[in-house]
């Protein structure tokens, strides 16, 4: 079993971004949602859930990355693992 050296870095050392995005799409919500081919479904679609759960999955994976030290082998191993969590979601999207 190989052990990895992670440092914990402070929140002072992690970037910032901004706390809150506002997004105006000027069509009201009327409970659906379109995916990429233009299809409208349910926002309570199995769809939109797989899509958020691999966006959690991701956001989580780069939170980790951001408290790694950035010579850790670990960093590279995981951002592949972010790029094809994009790629299942793509999919995902694109029925």
């Amino acid at each position: 079993m190989s052990q990895h050296n992670i440092e914990i870095k402070s929140p002072d050392e992690v970037k910032s971004y901004p706390a809150t995005i506002k997004v105006y799409t000027r069509t009201g919500d009327k409970g659906s949602s379109a995916l990429f081919t233009g299809e409208r479904r349910s926002k309570d679609d199995a769809v939109f859930e797989a899509l958020g759960t691999t966006d959690e999955l991701s956001s989580m994976l780069g939170l980790a990355i951001a408290h790694m030290d950035s010579n850790s082998p670990l960093v590279s191993r995981l951002e592949q693992i972010q790029c094809l969590l994009q790629d299942v979601g793509s999919n995902v999207a694109t029925p």
